[in-house]
């Protein structure tokens, strides 16, 4: 597969002169979708920030699909990388949901083409009827849909979130969710995330990268990353709590969600309860 994005040896360092990367690696490939996990501090954001080029390294290179990313070709990193932000406010600007989403497009594209993606969109993330509205006074759910339907309107081939969950009800959090899985395999985007919130890992990403203190010390499959609870505390990241209760109960598989949970249960039966009083129990 193609190489969607390539890291050597990224440094930063902030003008204050604070470091935040110390020379990170990393290679994803294009149609992943990758999960960057670590504590606040760890780089996080840094990392997603040196992708479209917002940020540049002091050291080190970042590639998108090949190309070395310079300030000479930034245009090219933002053409291909979108970038959600954390907080939906620092990315909505414009007086209605219409033009806040077709801001993007209509900066590279012709009008018509812009606006008829613009209103596809809109339709397919039930925004349509938002259209006119102040985007400031739209919940935090449809704040984050207007962010994320202004990024792709403009097609891009890699998608970058932080935090698409972050300050979301349950409801909510379930529905964007579902939303960023099937826009994934509708539009074919590699997906780089970031998130503390360790339970829709296992839903969206097919690879996990455990960063600590401006360093990538893992990258690997989901699930070996998320049953690695060494790695994780090591890296002050919560394990999913179904790997926690598998892991007491001595399940033969580790689950990582309620699904898989459910059909381990199922293979004790009939006789789980007496199982599970024996694990839990005996001593």
């Amino acid at each position: 597969m193609n190489i969607a994005i390539r890291m050597e040896d990224v440094k930063h360092r902030y003008p204050d002169g604070t470091p935040s990367l110390y020379g990170v690696d990393l290679s994803i490939e294009e149609g992943n979708s990758v999960a960057i996990l670590g504590a606040n501090g760890s780089g996080k954001t840094t990392l997603l920030l040196h992708l479209n080029g917002t940020l540049h390294p002091i050291e080190g290179s970042v590639y998108i699909f090949g190309k070395k990313i310079t300030k000479k070709n930034v245009d090219y990193a933002r053409k291909n990388v979108g970038v959600i932000f954390q907080e939906s406010d620092d990315q909505l600007f414009m007086p209605t949901v219409m033009d806040d989403v077709a801001f993007g497009a209509l900066n590279i594209k012709p009008k018509e083409e812009a606006l008829e993606e613009t209103e596809k969109l809109l339709n397919e993330l039930d925004l349509y009827k938002f259209r006119k509205k102040v985007p400031h006074f739209l919940s935090g759910g449809q704040k984050k849909l207007v962010a994320l339907a202004g990024v792709l309107v403009m097609r891009p081939k890699i998608l970058v979130m932080d935090e698409p969950t972050a300050n979301l009800d349950f409801e909510t959090k379930n529905m964007i969710v579902s939303i960023i899985k099937r826009l994934k395999k509708e539009y074919k985007f590699t997906l780089i995330f970031t998130s503390f919130d360790v339970q829709i890992i296992p839903v969206l990403a097919d690879k996990v990268a455990i960063m600590k203190k401006g360093r990538v010390i893992a990258y690997d499959e989901t699930r070996k990353i998320l049953t690695d609870e060494d790695l994780l505390k090591q890296a002050g990241v919560e394990p999913p709590p179904f790997v926690r209760l598998a892991k007491r109960l001595r399940f033969d598989r580790i689950p990582l969600t309620l699904e898989e949970t459910e059909e381990e249960f199922q293979k004790m039966e009939p006789a789980w309860e007496t199982k599970l009083e024996q694990k839990i129990y005996v001593k």
